[in-house]
Order: C-alpha cells, then structure tokens, then sequence
C-alpha cells in the first residue's frame, strides 16, 4: 500500500442527507471548513457557492443526496465551472472487492480511499451521519464491504413516526447524564443517546475479532461523521474531516493520471 501526501489546492464538498461538509485545502493543508444544511445546496445553491473561488481551488465532491447534487450540477453547468466527481468509476486503481460496487454510498467510497492511502492496517472506518456506517478496508481486499445501521437521529424518528403519542425530537436537544429519563422527551433522548453507543460499540466489537481472526492482526478504528459521538472503547482514532481529505487526494490522484 503506497502512502500518498496531499499537496493539491481543492474544495471539498461531501453532500449529506441532512448536512454537507465543505473543506478549502491549500497546498495540501486544510484552511477552511464549514458545515451547511443540505437543504440549503437545494434551496439556495447561488448564495451557498458564489462565496467560493472554484477557478484557484476546483471543486471535488461526493454526494448521497440527488436533489442537492442535481441543484450543484446546474449552478456548475451555468457558471461553466468543472468537478471531479469521485465514484466507483473515478477512484482510480482503488481495489473494491465488493460484489456491487455502484451500490457503494460516495462518502463511504472516500472515507476507504483516504484510509487506504494513509495506514498499512485493515481498518474500520465508522461514519456517523443520517445513517450510522462501518465499512471495513483492507490491504489486499481494499474496499470490502460493510454494516449500515440508523444513526442516533433516526432512533427518534423512528418512534415519532411509528407511534401515536411519542413527539418529534431533535437529537441536538439537551441529553440528561441521568439513565432515568424525567419526561417523555428526555426518556426517547436518553434511549437514542445510549442505545446508539451501545450498537456503535457492539458492532466495532464483533467486527474487531473478525478481522483478528482473520489476519491475526488488530484493525485501526476510525470514527468519523458529522453526529458522531465519543466512545468508550480505546484506540479509536477521530477523524472528522476524514470524507473531505478522501475526496481531495482522489482529486489530486485523477488529476496526476489524466
């Protein structure tokens, strides 16, 4: 597995179901980022990008949300600006030993590049967002495969759209330490607080003595993601701009090999 050193100038977009992540690399090093409500790229495409210089910094993006992606690909097309799309068919000689490989989300597709690039371990790579995923990278197999599972949001979703009297809450609400919830509220928070670690942790778990078991050796766990959350399992490895450095060092790799 060959390391790779980011050195390109690049604006990084990774499109989200709820929020998307927007990172400026200059030189290689990250200068800027920001976090935008994916209903805005929607909405307001105009007042989200004109604010950017994508002729000193192009764009590489990776999206989950079509809509969003949609609204991108006019704004682009209007002002005659180009983009790197990074996708199974961009990625370059990124092995995927994944029977479908189109099935495979974006983000997941640059969280693995990136980790691929920068460790000699197999990896787990645990991205908190909409959805809650693992998705396991090895030297030999590169992209394997994976888990996807609800994120902490969608546990309370879950039981507001499901029951007839349990409200919709926001998982950004206040979080009690307390186990004992006082209220309707705090008890579907603290539900989805520590229900949601207790399956994160499971997961990372089980998929740590498979792997063990079959390379005799301890993966790397990378925990990234926009709703992700502390755990208390160790050597676990915060990676929050994990997606965006993915998408540039697969800009700068189809850049070199164009």
């Amino acid at each position: 597995m060959q390391m790779v050193t980011l050195h390109d100038s690049v604006t990084c977009l990774d499109i989200g179901n709820s929020t998307s992540h927007l990172g400026i690399y200059k030189d290689g090093e990250l200068i800027n980022e920001d976090r935008i409500a994916s209903s805005s790229l929607v909405n307001n495409p105009n007042q989200i990008f004109d604010k950017y210089d994508f002729s000193k910094f192009p764009l590489s993006y990776c999206s989950v949300l079509p809509q969003a992606e949609n609204s991108l690909l006019k704004y682009l097309s209007f002002k005659m600006v180009e983009a790197f799309n990074l996708n199974h068919t961009t990625i370059g000689n990124f092995p995927i030993t994944y029977p479908h490989p189109e099935e495979i989300g974006q983000d997941r597709l640059a969280n693995s590049f990136a980790v691929f690039h920068s460790t000699d371990s197999p990896c787990i790579v645990v991205d908190v967002g909409t959805a809650t995923t693992f998705d396991i990278v090895t030297k030999t197999g590169g992209y394997e495969g994976g888990v996807i599972a609800p994120g902490p949001q969608g546990f309370l979703d879950f039981l507001s759209q499901n029951t007839a009297l349990l409200p919709q809450v926001n998982i950004k609400d206040y979080i009690p330490e307390s186990l004992i919830g006082k209220e309707t509220k705090q008890a579907m928070l603290i539900g989805a607080k520590f229900g949601h670690i207790a399956m994160k942790e499971g997961i990372i778990t089980k998929l740590i003595m498979e792997i063990e078991n079959r390379f005799l050796q301890s993966p790397k766990v990378i925990l990234t993601g926009g709703a992700c959350t502390k755990s208390n399992l160790s050597d676990i490895e915060y990676c929050p701009s994990l997606t965006i450095f993915g998408l540039a060092l697969a800009f700068q790799y189809n850049k070199s090999n164009t």
